[in-house]
């Protein structure tokens, strides 16, 4: 081959490989995720929001937008709730979808929350797959003996952040489910509800002895 076609490949190969490097670094593939294992906390949730739904009562749902960002661990939640439910014969009745930058806190804004629980019947549940109802104190007045029942997924250093005690002491709180501290680096695979057992807890009014501790009580 010419000695300078050779060069020109070359630099072609160099050229290209950059690129490439370059696109990867600016576009991150996100790490694999154990879909099983966000199926059954989606599962989970869902049976836990049917007994508490009497006849005629709505499932209220607060969940990620999937656009612009959209975060594997959260699709897979959401298609396990949809489709226990849809076994179940029910359907949600209200979906409430907030955009959010999956580097940002996991939070629903308060007052949209205020307004859901404001809007929903006593016999009516909320199932939010972005944390627990933070409210104020004036919002809770507002609210006076309005109580839907709320399920929550906070999971993560969410509960450090939060006080889920004092939440479910507001009664603004029926279940969370928060990660095990002493969750293994790689949960049982291929198995949905085992590996839910070993990465996460299903947290009810009788269990807040096993919360952790909430960082803002040290302060």
């Amino acid at each position: 081959m010419n000695p300078s076609k050779t060069i020109n490949a070359l630099a072609v190969a160099t050229t290209l490989a950059a690129v490439c490097g370059l696109y990867w670094f600016l576009h991150p593939r996100p790490p694999a995720i154990d879909r099983q294992l966000h199926i059954a906390l989606g599962e989970l949730l869902a049976t836990e929001a049917l007994k508490l739904a009497p006849p005629g009562a709505r499932i209220i749902v607060i969940a990620r937008d999937p656009l612009p960002f959209q975060v594997p661990a959260s699709a897979a939640q959401l298609d396990g709730f949809l489709r226990t439910l849809k076994r179940s014969g029910q359907r949600v009745a209200t979906f409430h979808r907030i955009q959010l930058d999956p580097l940002r806190q996991v939070a629903v804004p308060p007052g949209d929350f205020f307004e859901l629980i404001r809007r929903a019947g006593d016999g009516d549940v909320i199932v939010s797959f972005l944390g627990p109802p933070v409210l104020d104190a004036g919002q809770l007045a507002k609210l006076g003996s309005q109580r839907p029942k709320i399920l929550a997924v906070c999971t993560g250093a969410l509960p450090a952040r939060v006080d889920l005690r004092a939440i479910f002491g507001q009664r603004l709180l029926s279940g969370v489910v928060i990660s095990r501290a002493d969750a293994p680096a790689h949960a049982v695979s291929g198995n949905g509800a085992r590996a839910f057992e070993q990465v996460f807890k299903w947290i009810t009014p009788g269990d807040l002895t096993e919360l952790p501790p909430f960082a803002g009580a040290r302060s």
